[in-house]
């Protein structure tokens, strides 16, 4: 029987394995490397990622999803890395003096398989090493943007066109895994050419991990998301 992580050990790994990738590509040829699985299957980019991922996802699965955003952090052209240590909260737009533009809703504990114990697939075990998910985070988990919430951001505060953005979101929502990584690392580099909203890389490779088991209930957050911020923004701006 594979082992059964608590909602809290899962966070910490991703916020860990974010905070690893930003580390290292802090070296420019393993920034490279990482970048150039461009969304691919493992198998067709192994060669180069894998001496920096393997030894960190071996015990955690949903090998594709972790790929993927080793891959979307590398691609970015500024990192947060760059300017302060990464923690949790400097993956988003700190809060100022009250809650954050485009903060989604957070969901009720117990919603999905985000706030109960679950598998982990095959071989997955707890985190090592200290910390750095939700305890240390300032704002809740399903506090923290989805990417719906940064696709409305994108709309709202950079200039994307609503009813492509729109499309976009629906074509993604509809998507297996095989189609929706490549497209996601598309649409990712798209939105850092403009500087556009940044990813919270820890969030998604947590929606990326579980799209194979709970599509449904990932895309419903998502959308949600998208529509409430960007409701929320127009509301503010008028």
């Amino acid at each position: 029987m594979p082992p059964t992580l608590t909602t809290a050990q899962r966070r910490e790994h991703y916020d860990a394995f974010v905070a690893a990738v930003l580390d290292l590509c802090a070296t420019n040829s393993i920034r490279s490397d990482l970048a150039s699985g461009r969304g691919r299957p493992v198998e067709e980019c192994g060669q180069r990622m894998q001496p920096y991922l393997v030894a960190r996802i071996s015990h955690y699965g949903a090998r594709r999803a972790h790929y993927t955003v080793a891959s979307l952090i590398a691609m970015q052209r500024h990192l947060a890395h760059e300017e302060r240590p990464y923690t949790p909260e400097s993956a988003f737009p700190a809060p100022t003096h009250r809650t954050a533009v485009g903060d989604p809703v957070p969901a009720a504990e117990g919603d999905g398989p985000d706030d109960t114990a679950q598998p982990m697939g095959p071989g997955r075990a707890p985190a090592a090493g200290p910390a750095t998910g939700e305890k240390t985070a300032v704002r809740p988990w399903r506090a923290r943007p989805n990417l719906g919430t940064s696709l409305a951001l994108a709309v709202a505060r950079h200039g994307f066109k609503q009813h492509r953005m729109d499309d976009r979101l629906k074509t993604l929502t509809r998507l297996s895994s095989p189609l929706l990584h490549p497209r996601l690392w598309t649409l990712a580099a798209h939105l850092d050419r403009h500087n556009a909203a940044r990813l919270d890389f820890a969030v998604l490779l947590e929606d990326l991990a579980w799209w194979d088991h709970d599509r449904l209930h990932t895309a419903d957050r998502w959308r949600e998301s998208y529509f409430q911020t960007l409701d929320r923004l127009v509301s503010q701006e008028h």
